[in-house]
């Protein structure tokens, strides 16, 4: 398995991959999944066997903050680290930056705490309509 950054002839394939994983309301079509993807700083995938198994996505302006806005993998390949690498990989390294995320189910809140997000009081959000 491969963690590496997402290629253009990837796209679809990633998109079809978030689609399967209840992202789609978040994605829409072609178009608009190739200007999420153009509009993020980072974006990387999970490769095994040629096939994209995982996918995630950030914003950060590589000096302060960052946001993870995606992470999926697919069913038949959770509980394998794949999440925690592809969060890793569009993270780095950089103690200085401070990352922010959306967890809304108690799942995604155990995951994200093994990798050293905690609950914070200080974030506020405005919501889609």
């Amino acid at each position: 398995m491969e963690i590496r950054n997402l290629l253009p002839g990837d796209i679809e394939a990633a998109r079809q991959l978030l689609i399967a994983n209840g992202w789609s309301n978040r994605i829409g079509g072609p178009d608009k999944f190739a200007r999420l993807v153009a509009n993020s700083q980072r974006v990387a995938v999970a490769v095994e066997g040629g096939e994209i198994v995982g996918f995630a996505r950030a914003l950060c302006d590589d000096v302060s903050d960052g946001f993870l806005s995606m992470v999926a993998v697919a069913p038949s390949h959770r509980r394998r680290g794949i999440g925690r690498e592809l969060v890793r990989y569009v993270m780095g390294n950089d103690p200085d930056i401070t990352w922010v995320l959306r967890a809304a189910r108690s799942s995604e809140a155990a995951f994200f705490g093994q990798l050293g997000f905690t609950p914070s009081m200080v974030a506020m959000e405005r919501r889609r309509p």
